[in-house]
């Protein structure tokens, strides 16, 4: 990939694709680039220059643009084009989350047989993981927290995968 939307070895997200996909979702859910440049603490020039695809953000601009969309941070990856069929075609496991055992078969068994043309629900998919699970009860980690560690907790897992870029 020439432009990966995710670049695991800088830990940064970007590119065309990323950004359009970005504007698209913001105007979606009716989300200014105001409101996207001031909860991720990012200036407007270099919001532009994210959205135009000339600039990276890191984890702690993912988790804010994910939070101010109202967005899971799976269906958020999604949704930017992070974790996009492309992803998928070049060998990145849609089930890379899970842990081996019996969720995982299951899903597997979802996706091939009995629903293949549709996502998994993330809830499925996620509730089981014991890390994300800790997670989500940590008392420590303020919400903002959380979606930074489960954001970089499931990038690392798919490079780990791709060979370091999605």
């Amino acid at each position: 990939m020439a432009d990966p939307a995710w670049d695991g070895r800088s830990g940064t997200a970007g590119g065309a694709t990323f950004g359009a996909a970005l504007a698209e979702l913001a105007a979606e859910r009716e989300v200014s680039r105001e409101a996207l440049a001031r909860e991720s603490g990012l200036a407007q020039e270099t919001l532009s220059g994210v959205l135009a695809g000339t600039q990276r953000v890191g984890v702690s601009a993912l988790a804010c643009f994910a939070m101010l969309l109202r967005l899971r941070p799976i269906e958020f990856l999604q949704r930017v084009q992070i974790l996009s069929l492309e992803a998928y075609a070049y060998g990145l496991d849609p089930l890379y989350f899970l842990p081996e055992g019996p969720t995982r078969y299951d899903a597997r068994i979802y996706m091939r047989e009995i629903n293949p043309r549709h996502q998994v629900p993330e809830g499925d998919m996620t509730r089981r993981n014991a890390t994300l699970k800790v997670l989500a009860e940590d008392p420590l980690l303020d919400a903002r927290g959380k979606f930074e560690v489960e954001l970089a907790y499931l990038l690392r897992a798919a490079v780990q995968q791709t060979g370091g870029t999605l």
